[in-house]
């Protein structure tokens, strides 16, 4: 009942948004700004780039609200728009699209829920390897794994998002599951060494 809810509250806003309301827009920003930032900044490893890159994605997405129909989730038309526009970026300053990056900047999650610091210490320390095992995959393998557990998207979105075969989505997650754990395994691995 509460989902069906807020998918009225959110057809709602749209329809705003449709209508010209510019501060119904806010409120689809807040909503999705964090999600499309994390994903622009997995795809485009520098801050500002992933920050011109959402600016310019809502943008798009504020410009051709009319188009969106409600066939799919408003957050996968959304992070389609923020991956095209990511992608086209890419193209026109001929990054290269490999696994040699490095960035520490991303925040992967939130640690406002633990109340004991030993916890949220081990919390903390948890998200770190994660967050540098990500980093040494590649981009494909990073939007994968952020589409998929960070933004809870249906591996069905995920094709909407990337157009992507099903069967694409699929061996990709798979391939990119086992990298991240092998390149957990060796961060581990180093830690444990250092330490003896």
């Amino acid at each position: 009942m509460l989902e069906q809810n807020e998918k009225y509250a959110m057809e709602l806003i749209i329809a705003k948004v449709k209508e010209g309301d510019t501060a119904a827009f806010n409120v689809l920003i807040d909503e999705y700004k964090s999600m499309a930032f994390t994903l622009a900044l997995k795809l485009m490893k520098s801050r500002e780039d992933a920050e011109e890159v959402t600016q310019d994605a809502f943008l798009k997405a504020y410009k051709k609200i009319s188009q969106f129909e409600g066939k799919s989730k408003f957050s996968t038309w959304l992070y389609t728009i923020v991956y095209n526009t990511a992608l086209t970026k890419l193209r026109k300053k001929k990054l290269p699209i490999d696994d040699s990056e490095f960035n520490q900047e991303d925040n992967l999650s939130s640690y406002s829920e633990s109340d004991n610091e030993w916890r949220k210490l081990q919390k903390q320390e948890r998200s770190s390897y994660i967050k540098q095992a990500l980093n040494r995959l590649s981009r494909e393998d990073q939007v994968v794994i952020t589409l998929f557990y960070l933004n809870e998207r249906s591996l069905q979105e995920i094709c909407e998002i990337t157009t992507w075969e099903l069967s694409n989505v699929k061996v990709r997650l798979f391939r990119a599951r086992k990298r991240l754990l092998k390149a957990l395994e060796g961060l581990l691995d180093h830690e444990v060494r250092e330490l003896l």
